[in-house]
Parts: C-alpha cells; structure tokens; sequence
C-alpha cells in the first residue's frame, strides 16, 4: 500500500463491520483511514513512514479496535478526531515527528498498553474536549516534550503509565 499523496488503506462513509489485517502502509500520505466508519477491527498493520498519519478515525468514527500495529516515523502515529468509544491497545507508536497518539475532541475511548516513545513533541495528548477517556499502562518515555498531555479535557482517567526522561 505505497502512495505517495493518498492513503494506504481508506474506509469511507459507512464502511463498517470490516477487519484490516496485516498490512504494510508505508510511505503514504495516510496510512489507514477510517471516516464515518464504525464497529471495525484494525490490528497488526505497519503503518510506518506515512507524511500525515499512520492510522486516522475521522468523523464519527466509532466503536472501533486498534490494537497490535506499528505506526512509527509518521508525523501522528495513531489520530482520533471527533471519534468515541474506540479501543487503541498494544500499538506501537515511537519515533514520530509530532505525536504518538493523538485524541482530538474525541471521548469514552480506552488508550491502555501502548509505547509511544521518542516522539518529537508529545506521547499521548488528549486535546480539545477530549472527555471520559481511560488512559492506562501506557509507556511514553523519551519524547520532546510530555509524556501524557491533557489540553482542555476533563473527566479522564490516566493510571498505571510510565512516563519517564520526557522533556
């Protein structure tokens, strides 16, 4: 799944119900993306590489399982925008320029088991009315600037992480 200015893998309005597994999306400018797409399983994809994200959930996305990929070298390993009660566990989501994983006005979410380490600003980062979530034995260490970040998101339980060496 190479493309340089497109998406590796894109589900698009209503694609539900579907399983993405063991795929390689590198070197695109997305590499998964899922928009308006609910109740899918995503696991054990490479994601690496990608200009933007590694995997997205765009718009009502929701209900959906991230579990078991690899999202590195991408400027936001995994990005949850307006997206609730989706599972993100066991990722892997080091060394990107930007985030590792990243919930944006997304709630009633649960982040728990990932590595977002080295990232160029921060691990996790809950922004922008980003409520109810649980967030749990995460590890975020080495990143630019915060281990976990919470901007504007209340109601949120973050327990049981390591985040240590963070600028």
């Amino acid at each position: 799944c190479n493309n340089n200015n497109n998406y590796g893998i894109y589900l698009y309005e209503s694609s539900n119900n579907n399983t993405v597994t063991g795929n390689t999306c590198n070197n695109n400018s997305r590499g998964i993306r899922l928009d308006s797409s609910s109740d899918n399983t995503i696991t054990d994809n490479t994601c690496n590489n990608n200009n933007n994200y590694g995997i997205y959930l765009y718009e009502s996305s929701n209900n959906n399982t991230i579990t078991g990929n690899t999202c590195n070298n991408n400027s936001y390993g995994i990005c949850l925008y307006s997206s609730s009660n989706n599972t993100v566990t066991g990722n892997t989501c080091n060394n990107n320029s930007n985030i590792g994983i990243w919930l944006s006005s997304s709630s009633n979410n649960t982040v728990t088991g990932n590595n977002c380490n080295n990232n160029n600003n921060y691990g996790i980062y809950l922004y922008e009315s980003s409520n109810n979530n649980t967030v749990t034995g995460n590890t975020c260490n080495n990143n630019s600037n915060i281990g976990i970040w919470l901007s504007s998101s209340s109601n949120n339980t973050v327990t049981g992480n390591n985040c240590n060496n963070n600028n």
